[in-house]
């Protein structure tokens, strides 16, 4: 601090001069000159306050209660610096406080208009001079406004999508994939028209165990804001065992008075199946069937075999037996 109008030597001086003349007086008596020593230094530091100085302080801002619907695209200033003037002690008490405290701007008090917004000069020394004790003076602020631009935004509530790839091991098949949470809200500009996505980043999984879990980083994309940047992923999957079933093979689509007959009459289905459901599937949930449009007409002596119906439980369904011979059996009334 600067103080005005004096040199800044003559209290020094005068405490210096004090200091001799007492040291003189109470050399025999130590604790009776530090008592005075003590009351000196007391009537030194009032005087020293109650000057008037001039001084800076550096004022961190923050702009509060920004609406949803508003992005600022360039911030306003994120400090201020302060010139102020008043008595010592008044200054000291304003450091201190300016120390701990942040100038907190409600975004209502901007005018907003065509994405600039500005804080006036006046409302902004009005605001500081609030947090300072009566007897101190705001001289400058340098800048001497806040401005920011902005623009409107809209929220969209997208699901979140795998974006990886699986890879099966030890005969573990993927059943599916949830996340934590399953969508999470975006924040994009009213003027952006592109179909957005929420993308995890999984990369490659290896199916090894019925549960893995693992936190994932969402896929950023440009101009986008995300509520939060990663989700708990997990990855269910089923280990699968080899099974062979014989099923009977019928036909379809052939005509009422005409009957098949297949030589074998029953097809090797082969499936992979869940191990906790091995013995719930049998060949009663499978259809292998010749249809009638794939031999009539045809000079073929053998007929193609098809799998017609099959349960949604099984992976790799094959066909062991690819053809069979047959006969068609007209029935006479």
């Amino acid at each position: 601090m600067r103080e005005q109008g004096r040199p800044k030597s003559r209290f020094a001086e005068t405490f210096k001069k004090i200091g001799e003349a007492l040291l003189k007086l109470f050399r025999g008596d130590f604790s009776v000159f530090l008592l005075f020593l003590g009351i000196t230094l007391f009537f030194w530091w009032s005087q020293t306050m109650n000057q008037n100085y001039d001084t800076q302080m550096k004022l961190p801002v923050i702009v509060s209660d920004v609406p949803e619907n508003v992005r600022i695209t360039r911030q306003p200033a994120r400090q201020l610096t302060v010139s102020l003037s008043g008595k010592g002690s008044s200054l000291k008490k304003s450091g201190r406080r300016g120390s701990r405290n942040v100038l907190r701007v409600s975004n209502s008090a901007f005018v907003m208009s065509h994405g600039h917004a500005s804080l006036s000069t006046a409302r902004l020394r009005d605001s500081i001079a609030a947090m300072l004790p009566p007897s101190v003076s705001v001289h400058s602020i340098s800048p001497d406004s806040l401005v920011y631009q902005y623009a409107m935004q809209r929220s969209l509530t997208l699901p979140v999508e795998f974006d990886g790839t699986t890879e099966s091991q030890d005969q573990f098949f993927l059943e599916r994939i949830e996340f934590i949470p399953d969508s999470i809200q975006v924040k994009v500009l009213e003027s952006d028209t592109t179909a957005h996505r929420v993308l995890a980043e999984a990369g490659q999984i290896l199916l090894t165990a019925d549960t893995i879990t693992k936190i994932v980083t969402l896929k950023r994309e440009p101009g986008v804001i995300y509520s939060q940047d990663e989700v708990t992923m997990t990855v269910l999957s089923q280990q699968y065992t080899e099974k062979s079933l014989e099923v009977p093979i019928t036909g379809v689509n052939f005509p009422e008075f005409v009957s098949l007959k297949s030589f074998p009459a029953r097809a090797v289905v082969t499936v992979w199946v869940k191990m906790s459901e091995y013995d719930r599937v049998t060949a009663a949930d499978f259809q292998v069937v010749v249809d009638y449009n794939d031999i009539i007409g045809s000079d073929a002596s053998k007929a193609r075999l098809r799998i017609y119906t099959q349960p949604a439980n099984v992976r790799n369904v094959r066909l062991q037996t690819r053809t069979v011979d047959y006969l068609m059996e007209r029935t006479v009334y």
